[in-house]
């Protein structure tokens, strides 16, 4: 290792852990200590990264108050040196480190809401990819329908929500004060995508949602249809599926067509 990677490892080792062997190498300076001068650094990478941070949760950042957010963030940071080269990527796993960290792991709301703020992240950054119109839909034979294959468009994500995490957020986009956080026993699935340039969600019925995960599988709409006979009766499962379909394609959430 040359004397100049050398150095940056251990400057590194400092900014991350504190080690201090660091310092012996730093020249004195007449005003500011090799301590004082490293302690620079050391603050603003960790502001920095809280910075980061608050720009991706900013729902959860309103819902906790600067001060709360800013301990939790810094206790992340702390636990987590940033181990990626684009700070983008920073934040991933912030939702897991609240769900498992006392004390804000005694509230279940706060990592759920981290978690569906960092899928709309997910759904702006996704690839971009070709999306399928109606008309390719449309001109379609007849035979082709039973064995019809779907991909979903990248930005696509399905998410279970046992709170109003997307009513806080919906209100933090809006500049409106958050409502009430609260925690239900039931969940329901969310649909997290991007149309264009915009990120879009909303809340799904048990059915549609079935249908969603299905083709994400890979089921085809005879296997979709077959599946949705548990809610619906067999004349009226493919109607149902259809109508989906044209609404999903409408929405820009289907990329290709497998026939």
């Amino acid at each position: 290792m040359s004397a100049l990677a050398d150095l940056q490892h251990a400057l590194q080792a400092y900014l991350h852990r504190d080690e201090r062997a660091v310092v012996a190498r730093i020249a004195d300076h007449d005003q500011v200590d090799p301590d004082r001068r490293l302690r620079i650094y050391f603050d603003a990478y960790r502001l920095r990264l809280v910075e980061v941070l608050a720009s991706d949760y900013e729902a959860l950042r309103t819902l906790m108050g600067d001060e709360a957010f800013n301990a939790a963030a810094r206790a992340y940071v702390e636990a987590t040196p940033s181990a990626c080269r684009n700070v983008r990527w920073y934040g991933a796993g912030l939702p897991a480190f609240l769900g498992a960290t006392s004390p804000w792991a005694q509230q279940p709301l706060l990592a759920e809401l981290a978690s569906f703020e960092w899928t709309l992240t997910l759904a702006f950054d996704a690839a971009d990819a070709t999306v399928v119109r109606f008309e390719e839909l449309a001109g379609l034979p007849a035979r082709s329908w039973p064995a019809l294959g779907f991909a979903l468009h990248p930005s696509v994500h399905l998410l279970e929500l046992h709170t109003n995490a997307a009513a806080l957020r919906k209100a933090q986009d809006a500049g409106e004060p958050l409502p009430e956080a609260k925690l239900t026993e039931r969940s329901k699935t969310w649909l997290v995508w991007r149309r264009q340039l915009a990120v879009h969600f909303r809340s799904l019925s048990e059915t549609e949602a079935y249908a969603l995960a299905a083709i994400r599988a890979g089921a085809d709409f005879t296997t979709m249809c077959e599946g949705l006979c548990r809610w619906f009766s067999p004349e009226d499962a493919a109607p149902q599926a259809a109508s989906w379909l044209r609404q999903w394609i409408d929405d820009e959430l289907i990329s290709d067509l497998t026939v």
